[in-house]
């Protein structure tokens, strides 16, 4: 096994064997087990003892899967019946009876109102936890599913069965879309890009495909493994696919990948029952969760150390980072928690002092680093070192050096209203302003450039000024150490970093417009719906509805546009930044005006008339005007009573007109 991959944790978990393992995608840091034992037992990564055990289901645990705040866990039985919990208190909030055998996968919705199951009976069932109740099933699969996921804009759902097929599934028509069968085995995972029109599928007949969901077609293939593939997970910040079987974890690039290629990376590993696998940047450490019997490990795998080409910016589309919530490395080693049954493979103590920055919380980000030689307990930290390499040696103790708040490198992520719902997009940027761009870009290389200095600092044994409070009142000269052309040259990949990132951002965001002006054009709703719902670009399409907008172009919408529009409109509504909930308020105001008395009248003429008495266009032209009266009553409902705001008051106020009218 690789120097690169170490165990975590080893330790019983269950009386009975462990059958699914999962964590929680909020911090990470919380993971639920299930075993025979019909107990779900729910664990802090590096912890000895479980937080809770949940008990009360009648047969085995098979399957289980956290909200998206780690606040419900909903638990698949081999009965086929599911339990809803409410962590916070502890306590079963339902049980939901509906798959004839037992119940294999569950996923949740990314809005986290519903939830997906899939069964032995070769069905998918979809379910609302506000009614408690399955609201649609899918049959087609002649095989278990084992694998679920949803699209990152929940339009569509992804299935993997035994009888080695992938079926897409679209929720919003209620019926199948895709059937993806290339795999010669069955399926054993499946993963959607969170921000391009790609999926990753793995097999047991030992390879991986990457398939374009444009074309539905295959556009990349992995080498054949020597056992199935386990997981597939993509690392959006290195523009890479990770795909894990039970002695390898691989790195393909997906910028060339065509199939079958050698992958860029490759760590030995030993997961035997790969259960999870999840990312932790900007550490560039993977966590993953393996279950033998009823051991459960937890193991930590480097993927900083390879030397490859792989563009850490994605080139012109190196996007991944600009989106991605930055926290600093924490530089001390593994906390040594001691616990019945449990091993830790850690050696040092964590720092003394937490550090309020990190999300995760200091302990965890200790409990990733890399466990040392016993003989050598000296690391030397460095620009390129990662995590557990700021240890020095100190005089009384071995102290763990950690970056002040004033060296953190803050992230575009910060200032993009998308990053804050946890799936920013690629075009979330300020509006086309050069002033507005220079406004963001600006701190980003200023903070680069002290972030750079700061490292330098740090390694000639010079430590950063402290902060002894705010500065007195009046003007303060500023004083700036002469630089020499060396340090200069040291912080030009910092400072081209942050460039490359937004020309990645700008460049893509142009080749959407581009292509939305193009179908716009032709009269092109259907290519227009794909690429707005796929994944969704609430900037791009600010872009496109403030041109709409101008009086000489609203001439241009018609009914086809206005329910293509409509369902975006409501998802911008839905939105915590007034830009895009503006946006969408406008742009109602407009379709109201434009076609409000067009569908009162046709849903009135033709609420009386018999179904045969009304021609084919007619009955089109109602289909159309009944599904924008749906969404604008949607809109309707996300707008309270109380909202504040003239424009918001107005298109409340128009939307309620409309509706009694209808």
């Amino acid at each position: 096994m690789s120097k690169r991959v170490w165990k975590l944790q080893d330790f019983n978990a269950h009386s009975g064997d462990v059958l699914c393992a999962r964590l929680g995608e909020k911090s990470g840091q919380v993971l639920a087990t299930g075993g025979d034992d019909k107990r779900v037992n729910i664990w802090k990564v590096g912890k000895p003892n479980a937080m809770m055990s949940l008990t009360g289901h009648s047969t085995s645990v098979e399957c289980l899967v956290f909200d998206k705040h780690e606040e419900v866990l909903v638990v698949g039985c081999g009965g086929g019946s599911m339990q809803v919990w409410n962590l916070e208190y502890q306590k079963m909030a339902g049980t939901l009876a509906g798959h004839r055998a037992a119940c294999t996968s569950v996923e949740f919705h990314p809005y986290g109102e519903f939830f997906a199951s899939g069964s032995a009976d070769t069905n998918l069932k979809v379910w609302d936890l506000r009614r408690k109740s399955c609201i649609q099933t899918y049959k087609g699969h002649t095989g278990m599913i084992d694998s679920i996921r949803f699209s990152p804009h929940g339009r569509w759902v992804a299935t993997g069965a035994r009888d080695g097929k992938v079926k897409i599934w679209d929720l919003t028509a209620g019926k199948i879309m895709q059937t993806l069968a290339v795999h010669k085995g069955p399926i054993t995972t499946v993963a959607f890009h969170p921000k391009e029109y790609l999926l990753a599928t793995g097999s047991t007949d030992r390879t991986m495909q990457l398939w374009s969901l444009e074309t539905f077609q295959v556009v990349g293939s992995s080498e054949l493994y020597s056992s199935p593939v386990q997981v597939v997970k993509f690392y959006v910040e290195e523009q890479a696919v990770l795909s894990a079987s039970q002695d390898s974890l691989r790195l393909y690039p997906l910028d060339g990948f065509a199939g079958p290629v050698p992958p860029q990376d490759t760590i030995e590993v030993d997961w035997r029952g790969l259960q999870d696998m999840r990312l932790c940047f900007p550490e560039e450490k993977l966590i993953a969760i393996t279950a033998e019997r009823s051991q459960l490990g937890i193991w930590v795998a480097d993927l900083q150390k390879h030397e490859t080409g792989i563009s850490k910016c994605g080139g012109v589309n190196g996007y991944g980072r600009l989106h991605t919530a930055s926290r600093p490395p924490a530089g001390g080693a593994a906390a040594h928690h001691q616990g019945q049954g449990q091993r830790q493979v850690s050696r040092h103590p964590p720092a003394e002092e937490p550090d309020a920055g990190d999300p995760l919380g200091p302990e965890f980000s200790d409990y990733l680093a890399e466990p040392e030689p016993e003989h050598d307990q000296t690391v030397h930290g460095g620009i390129g070192s990662g995590l557990g390499r700021g240890h020095v040696p100190s005089s009384s103790s071995d102290r763990t050096v950690r970056p002040s708040a004033a060296e953190r490198m803050p992230t575009r992520a910060e200032s993009s209203p998308m990053a804050a719902r946890g799936r920013a997009m690629p075009g979330d940027l300020p509006e086309q302003s050069g002033e507005r761009i220079a406004a963001v870009a600006e701190p980003q290389l200023s903070a680069a450039a002290a972030a750079a200095a700061a490292v330098r600092g740090r390694e000639q044994g010079v430590e950063p000024p402290v902060d002894d409070g705010p500065c007195p009142a009046g003007p303060v000269p500023i004083h700036r150490p002469k630089r020499s052309v060396t340090e200069d040259f040291d912080a030009t990949p910092a400072l081209m970093g942050q460039h490359l990132q937004m020309m990645g951002v700008l460049q893509r965001r142009l080749n959407q417009v581009r292509r939305l002006k193009e179908l716009w054009a032709v009269g092109n709703m259907a290519g227009l719906t794909n690429i707005l719902n796929m994944p969704q670009d609430h900037a791009v399409f600010c872009d496109l509805a403030r041109v709409i907008m101008q009086p000489h172009h609203d001439g241009a919408l018609s009914l086809d546009a206005c329910q293509t529009l409509l369902p975006i409109l409501v998802d911008l509504l839905k939105s915590k930044y007034e830009d895009f909930v503006n946006v969408s308020l406008q742009f109602a105001q407009v379709l109201l005006a434009k076609f409000g008395d067009l569908i009162a009248d046709t849903r009135r003429s033709c609420s009386g008339m018999l179904e045969r008495q009304m021609d084919l266009a007619r009955e089109e032209r109602l289909e159309k005007c009944n599904a924008c009266y749906e969404h604008f009553k949607e809109m309707r409902r996300l707008l309270p009573d109380s909202s504040d705001g003239k424009l918001s008051r107005s298109v409340r106020s128009s939307l309620q007109r409309f509706l009694r009218h209808c």
